[in-house]
C-alpha cells in the first residue's frame, strides 16, 4: 500500500538515519502531555513523547518549508516548539539530564536564528534541522524507559494522542475545503506523519506488511514487522483514507470520524477513547488548580507547565464548538495573560484573579456547548 504523509524527503531520511544512531528500527516513543489522569507527581510517559513527537513534526515542516522557499512558514513551525512545546519537556529533561536540557534548548534556539528569512541557505538550515531531530531521539531515549518504549500500550496511547491533536489542528486549518490556516494545516499533517510512522514500527498483533511512504514521489520502504494480519492492515488501510482525505482538504468532521476509527481500534477492547468538551473543561480546571498550588510553592517552572497543558491540550480543543468570541477571551486569558503573569512572578491574587475569569468563560462555554447538544 501507497501512503502520502506530505513529508519532506530531508525529514524522512533524518528518519532512518536516527534510527540507527538509537540502535532501533524506530524510537520507540513515549507520548506527550495527554488528558490521562496521573497520579501525583508520576511521569507522563505518554505526554512527553507526544510533545517530543510534535518538536520532531515542526522540524520536518520547518525542512520541508525551507526547500520549498517558504520562509513565512519556515520560521513559523521552528518557533512553535520553543513558544509553547518546549516548557513541557523541560522538567523531566532536566530531571534527567540538566546539561541535556540546556543542550537542546540551545540547538532549537539556534534552529529558530537560522530560519528567519536570509540566516541560511538550504543546505544549512536542513543539516541543523537533523542534528535536531538526532537530538530530540535523545531525549527521547534518555527520558523514556526502554521497556516503556518497547511497549505496544504505550505507543498506541501515544500514536492516539496524536491523532487527536492532529485533527483539532487540522479543524483549525481548513474550512470549506479551503486551507484557511496553512500552519495549522501543516500542523495535522505533520501530526498523522509522526502518528503513522510510529505506528508502522509498533508490534500489533495481527500486524501488515511494511508500507511503502512516498513523498515528492521518492519511495522508501519504513521499518515495519514481518507478520501479517486484518488488525494492522485495516488500521494501516484507516491512514492511507486519512492522508488522502487531508490533501483532499475534506471537512474536519470527516478526518474526526477516521482518527476516531483509528484510535478505537488502537484503544483497549471495550475503552471507548472519546473525549469530550466536558471533559476538556474538568481537566481546564483542575489543572489551574494547580497552577496555583505549584506557584505558590514557588515553583514556577511547574506552574508554567501546567498552564502551558491547560491551553495546549485541553481549551485548544473546545475552542471550535464554543465559538469565537469565548476562544479568544479564552486564549488571551490563559495562553497569553496567565503566561505572563508566570513569567514575571506576578502577585499570586492577580494569578488567582486571572484564574477566575478564565473560570468564568470555562462556564459560559458549558453553557454554550449545553445550548448546542
Amino acid at each position: 500500500m501507497k501512503i502520502n504523509l506530505l513529508m519532506s524527503v530531508a525529514g524522512i531520511g533524518a528518519i532512518l538515519t536516527l534510527a540507527a544512531i538509537i540502535g532501533a528500527p524506530y524510537p520507540q516513543t513515549v507520548m506527550a502531555q495527554s488528558n490521562n489522569t496521573q497520579e501525583p507527581n508520576a511521569m507522563d510517559y505518554t505526554g512527553f513523547h507526544s510533545n517530543m513527537e510534535q518538536i520532531i513534526g515542526h522540524i520536518e515542516k520547518a525542512i520541508f518549508n525551507k526547500i520549498n522557499n517558504n520562509e513565512t512558514n519556515t520560521l513559523g513551525h521552528s518557533l512553535h516548539p520553543i513558544e509553547e512545546i518546549l516548557t513541557l519537556v523541560t522538567v523531566p529533561i532536566t530531571n534527567v539530564d540538566s546539561s541535556l536540557n540546556k543542550t537542546y534548548f540551545d540547538n532549537l534556539y539556534q534552529l529558530s536564528s537560522l530560519a528567519s528569512p536570509g540566516n541560511s541557505t538550504v543546505e544549512e538550515f536542513v543539516d541543523k534541522g537533523n542534528s535536531s531531530i538526532a537530538l530530540s531521539y535523545q531525549v527521547i531515549s534518555a527520558v523514556i524507559p526502554r521497556d516503556v518504549l518497547g511497549s505496544a500500550e504505550h505507543n498506541s496511547s501515544v500514536i492516539r494522542d496524536l491523532l487527536t491533536i492532529a485533527g483539532a489542528e487540522y479543524a483549525e486549518g481548513v474550512e470549506n475545503g479551503k486551507i484557511i490556516m496553512e500552519l495549522e494545516y501543516q500542523d495535522g499533517s505533520a501530526f498523522v506523519d509522526r502518528a503513522y510512522l510510529l505506528f508502522n514500527s509498533t508490534q500489533i498483533p495481527n500486524a501488515s506488511a511494511p508500507v511503502v511512504n512516498t513523498t515528492n514521489n521518492t519511495s522508501i520502504t519504513t521499518p515495519s514487522l514481518n507478520e501479517t494480519g486484518p488488525v494492522k492492515s485495516q488500521i494501516a488501510s484507516e491512514f492511507s483514507n486519512l492522508a488522502s482525505s487531508i490533501e483532499q482538504l475534506k471537512d474536519p468532521s470527516e478526518i474526526d470520524a477516521i482518527i476516531q476509527k483509528i484510535n478505537n481500534n488502537l484503544s483497549p477492547e471495550g475503552v471507548n477513547v472519546t473525549t469530550s468538551s466536558q471533559d476538556y473543561i474538568n481537566k481546564i480546571r483542575e489543572l489551574l488548580t494547580q497552577v496555583v498550588a505549584a506557584y505558590e510553592d514557588n515553583d514556577t517552572i511547574k506552574a508554567k507547565e501546567l498552564a502551558t497543558t491547560a491551553y495546549l491540550d485541553n481549551f485548544e480543543f473546545i475552542e471550535k464548538p464554543i465559538g469565537e468570541e469565548l476562544s479568544e477571551r479564552g486564549e488571551s486569558l490563559l495562553r497569553e495573560k496567565l503566561i505572563q503573569q508566570i513569567d514575571t512572578n506576578a502577585p499570586i491574587e492577580e494569578i488567582k484573579q486571572n484564574i477566575a475569569d478564565i473560570n468564568i468563560v470555562l462556564d459560559e462555554s458549558e453553557s454554550v456547548l449545553s445550548t448546542n447538544q
